[in-house]
């Protein structure tokens, strides 16, 4: 319906339901030979300018283009010839995604990325094909595809956290599937390396999804929570800034449940991170080598190692730029690593800390900070003297899950640390309480011995 005003006078025209549909029918064919009219343009001035020295002007603006165009709402058949265009441009000037700025690439994966996650097969199987070439041309140029693993870990990792309208799990995995098909046909790059480092990103993706998706569900269980953004962080191991943030988010988590020791170690992770790229931007003789410089405070800080094929230049690449990836930064770090360390008495790990800060104080000949060091060290020391072996610092249970009520989990045991000097009833209260909650009176059966579990002899027949 739409309303005519004349003066005073109003005139109503009621359009009927058939008159309402062919205008939509007529509107999504203008709207698609629009878009196609646009790709034609493209190719037209890509076949002019190739041969001049324009086109290295010209066609990042090209691409932007394209790149909005994946972005609005498309017909099907629109989509299918925005794939071919894109794919053919990736093919004839890698350089634009592989060599000059990062944005592009990471646009791209990110369109690409929520196409695979559309509703419709022949969406889903062009935007895979596009993304499996992406790796592949990105491969074929340094016998590796960095770039593109960071951009798709970073791409998903957005899209994960946005609204359910825009993302599909169900139909992305199936995706995944697809493009370790086409790595598994690929007779060409059967011998390299290839199709391991495509099995590798997308068991990752597919990890990421998956624990992320768990992680809104686990909101009620602070321990499997933080078992997930664990999970969750390590695989981000190709992406510094993300995996940076993770450890952050963990770290919280641990502050919010007063876990000082797994806090400060989830912080000295994050500096060891900073450390190995700081190393790799710029050495400076006062700063620690990477992360192997830090490996007393925890041997564990050697997974922070930045060894892998895996690994892209820092700065270049658009990675390790934000503010932690400073030297303020990595101080910073290392400095509330030490608060939380001092709240859980690990007064030995705190020296190895202040150990890797003072030569950086030197430098900068900050004395204040200098004396405040050993002025904190002279009081951590005599308190190990006072304390000796009475320090508590945890207690520790075996907890295992049985029945299929607790899917993954059945089967697996886990380690809990708990604080001081925790009883075991009061550890298989609270976890008796909340299962009950969950799953109710019947269906939770505590077993509070340490003995070995022997699964046949336990009715899970009644708790399914």
């Amino acid at each position: 319906m739409f309303k005519i005003q004349f003066n005073n006078f109003f005139y109503f025209h009621y359009r009927s339901e058939e008159e309402i549909t062919i205008d939509a029918h007529l509107e999504s064919i203008l709207a698609s030979e629009c878009t196609m009219i646009v790709l034609d343009t493209i190719e037209t001035i890509i076949q002019v300018v190739q041969t001049t020295d324009c086109h290295q002007i010209l066609l990042p603006g090209l691409l932007k283009i394209l790149l909005h165009a994946f972005a609005l709402n498309q017909s099907t058949w629109t989509l299918q010839n925005l794939f071919s265009h894109q794919r053919a441009i990736v093919y004839k000037f890698p350089e634009l995604l592989f060599e000059e700025d990062t944005e592009h690439c990471a646009d791209l994966c990110l369109r690409l990325l929520k196409h695979c996650s559309s509703c419709l097969s022949t969406v889903r199987s062009h935007a895979s094909a596009s993304l499996y070439l992406l790796m592949r041309q990105n491969f074929e140029i340094g016998n590796n595809f960095s770039r593109v693993k960071m951009q798709a870990t970073m791409s998903l990792s957005w899209l994960v956290g946005q609204s359910t309208s825009q993302f599909n799990e169900i139909f992305l995995r199936k995706s995944l599937r697809t493009i370790l098909t086409y790595a598994d046909g690929d007779t060409d790059l059967q011998e390299s390396a290839f199709p391991s480092q495509v099995k590798d990103l997308a068991t990752n993706l597919y990890m990421i999804l998956c624990d992320t998706v768990k992680l809104r569900e686990a909101k009620d269980n602070p321990d499997m929570e933080i078992d997930l953004l664990h999970r969750i962080a390590n695989c981000y191991q190709n992406s510094p800034d993300l995996r940076l943030t993770w450890l952050q988010n963990m770290a919280q988590k641990h502050l919010a449940m007063n876990h000082y020791a797994e806090a400060g170690m989830c912080l000295a992770h994050a500096a060891s991170l900073v450390a190995e790229y700081l190393r790799m931007l710029e050495s400076k003789s006062y700063m620690p080598d990477g992360c192997v410089a830090l490996q007393k405070i925890s041997m564990n800080l050697l997974e922070e190692s930045a060894v892998s094929d895996d690994v892209v230049s820092p700065g270049d690449e658009g990675i390790c730029t934000g503010k932690y990836f400073t030297e303020n930064g990595f101080i910073g770090l290392m400095e509330q690593a030490a608060v939380f360390l001092t709240h859980a008495h690990m007064y030995e790990a705190v020296n190895n800390i202040y150990h890797v800060l003072t030569p950086i104080y030197e430098a900068n000949r900050d004395f204040k900070k200098l004396s405040q060091v050993h002025s904190k060290l002279h009081e951590y020391f005599n308190r190990i003297l006072v304390q000796g072996n009475k320090r508590l610092f945890g207690t520790y249970f075996r907890v295992g899950f049985y029945g299929t009520k607790f899917d993954e989990l059945d089967g697996q045991e886990f380690i809990y640390k708990e604080p001081g000097i925790t009883k075991l009833a009061e550890i298989a209260s609270r976890l008796e309480s909340f299962y009950i909650d969950k799953f109710g009176k019947t269906q939770v059966e505590m077993i509070k011995d340490s003995n070995d579990v022997n699964r046949a002899s336990l009715d899970l027949a009644n708790k399914k």
